[in-house]
């Protein structure tokens, strides 16, 4: 059989702090061709990237994380995704060879085709080449793939539009339904938290052992066979914890290993898969029954989008930028 590649599924995350084994560890990454994934708010993590970049920048391929009208106001994430975008560059001091974004907080289909938006996508693929964005989603926000259909379609030949999400054996954003559809339309997708260890899962397990990890990464793994166009992002704390990965990614593809996980699968419990239903990890969204079941939440609301538009005039209440 033909075995897949990691480079060409697995996105690596974390290493915030800066010393000599990240830098190491980092610069492999980059070297082996795998997606480096960042944030301004990730401690050191961009320069890190920097440092590891060193003598090899044509390499660096690189997803970097921006925030939508974030809804602390008293956030630095709190100002347009443009200065976002100028700091991740200025931290790591020369265009990657590949840049991509994750932009993160509920963003309406509307503001995503208004004329800001527009002059944006076209802004930041002319100055630093970015041309693909990942949508982080949640159900509650109901951006579904006829929504992302519809964006691709409007900036058919400019940019194009995938989703990010968590998803994991336990916790996810996609069900069956929703993979499929994205499948049949050719949408990219980034599962987040692969191993299903982060904390932002709302089902964590008792203990992390080999078993949980490896069942994980096979159901990565399915899923990628079945629909393709998926990577996962992960963090990798070390060396050999990365080469673990590396063997077990491997490994873990033979046919009776993914048939042995499947057999368990079915009888997986929906009881015990959340699916992030009525969920906004970052507080700005709500449903309408949670304004149903507590009134204030209109009154709330209605107050922090007064003080946003207020505090939104020093850039021209243009959170594109």
């Amino acid at each position: 059989m033909e075995y897949l590649v990691l480079k060409d599924f697995v996105i690596a995350g974390g290493l915030v702090d800066l010393n000599d084994k990240n830098i190491e560890l980092r610069e492999i990454q980059i070297r082996d061709g795998l997606i480096i994934h960042s944030c301004n708010d990730y401690d050191k993590s961009l320069e890190v990237i920097r440092e590891a970049s060193f003598n090899i920048k044509n390499k660096l391929k690189i997803i970097t994380k921006v925030y939508y009208k974030y809804p602390d106001l008293k956030h630095r994430r709190f100002r347009s995704i443009y200065s976002q975008i100028e700091e991740q560059f200025k931290r790591l001091g020369f265009i990657p060879s590949q840049w991509y974004l994750q932009i993160c907080c509920y963003c309406s289909l509307n503001k995503l085709i208004s004329n800001n938006a527009q002059k944006f996508f076209s802004k930041i693929k002319y100055e630093f080449g970015i041309e693909k964005i990942f949508l982080e989603t949640y159900p509650i926000y109901n951006f579904d793939y006829l929504k992302l259909k519809k964006l691709n379609s409007f900036y058919k030949g400019k940019t194009i539009f995938g989703f990010s999400g968590y998803q994991n054996i336990q916790n996810r954003i996609f069900d069956e339904k929703c993979l499929v559809k994205n499948h049949e339309n050719s949408h990219e997708l980034i599962f987040i938290g692969i191993l299903g260890k982060g904390i932002q899962n709302k089902i964590i397990p008792k203990s992390y052992d080999t078993d949980f990890i490896d069942k994980n990464i096979i159901y990565f793994l399915d899923n990628i066979i079945k629909f393709k166009l998926i990577k996962g992002i992960t963090n990798f704390s070390s060396l050999k914890q990365y080469e673990n990965f590396n063997t077990k990614f491997q490994k873990l593809q033979n046919p009776s290993n993914r048939k042995f996980f499947n057999d368990n699968l079915k009888s997986l419990s929906r009881n015990y898969i959340f699916y992030f239903k009525g969920y906004d990890q970052y507080g700005g969204h709500f449903s309408i029954k949670d304004y149903f079941k507590k009134p204030k939440l209109i009154l709330f609301q209605i107050k922090r989008n007064f003080i946003s538009f207020i505090k939104a005039l020093n850039f021209s209440n243009n959170f594109f930028g």
